[in-house]
């Protein structure tokens, strides 16, 4: 097994944000957040700080109506960010948040951008979705790839298998639902896994000269684990981008870049 790193990328993302004058702010917009919520949540303000961008965080209470959350969001200035971090409580009407939030959307949460995103608009594309993007389009020839990813949701698989499919790659996303996962991760050339499930998948899901993007996170004991067991995997020839210090280390910059003008 061979760990790949982001760390060109990284360092690009970090040498724009330092030239950058960003004076909006950004809102960063919770309700009864999971740990994970909270970890992500205090890694954006500290790259926030790291930049010495402004930053707000709100977090909303279950009784919260759909109007007081837009009427909170309307009180500051459009040219702000913000970012609503899922799962989002029990809020049932995320469409009518997508429709009316005005503010500046840094990671495809509204209609208005999801419907660039998956018109092939990498600019749109969520924050983890365009990290993914950033690696694979600096890194691996995309066209004629066998792809495949294990998330379908708004935030990641949607968008991004799109995305993917736009450049010419054969994508097949998976569910918790689909029968025989393992037939499909072991023929691919490329799997993505964002399923938030520690260690979950084992070498028995791989086959030699893959490459395996780890995107889930999990909070374990205070710590961060992806959805690959590593140690599991170290005598086989696959290439691992991690969780951690592979896609998860330009998330939150890429998010940030969304606030450059």
């Amino acid at each position: 097994m061979k760990i790949l790193n982001t760390n060109d990328i990284k360092k690009e993302l970090i040498n724009e944000l330092n030239k950058s004058t960003i004076k909006n702010n950004l809102h960063i917009l919770t309700m009864n957040p999971t740990k994970e919520v909270l970890s992500y949540k205090n890694y954006i303000i500290k790259r926030c700080k790291e930049f010495e961008i402004g930053y707000f965080y709100k977090e909303f209470n279950l009784s919260d109506s759909k109007e007081d959350i837009i009427a909170y969001t309307s009180s500051w200035d459009n040219n702000d960010g913000f970012i609503i971090l899922l799962p989002f409580g029990n809020f049932n009407d995320l469409s009518y948040l997508k429709e009316n939030i005005k503010l500046k959307d840094v990671d495809a949460f509204t209609y208005k951008s999801m419907g660039y995103a998956m018109a092939g608009d990498r600019n749109y594309l969520p924050a983890t979705p365009k990290s993914i993007v950033k690696y694979l389009e600096k890194n691996i020839e995309l066209e004629s790839k066998n792809i495949v990813i294990a998330n379908r949701t708004e935030l990641i698989g949607l968008p991004l298998s799109t995305y993917l499919m736009n450049k010419g790659a054969t994508v097949t996303v998976i569910n918790s639902k689909t029968k025989n996962p393992i037939d499909y991760i072991k023929n691919s050339d490329i799997f993505i896994s964002a399923i938030g499930k520690a260690d979950y998948y084992d070498k028995s899901y791989f086959k030699d000269e893959q490459t395996i993007i780890d995107v889930g996170t999990s909070l374990v004991n205070g710590k961060i684990k992806g959805d690959v067991n590593y140690e599991d995997l170290k005598n086989l020839d696959v290439k691992v981008i991690t969780c951690k210090k592979g896609i998860g280390a330009i998330t939150t910059l890429t998010l940030l870049q969304g606030l450059i003008d």
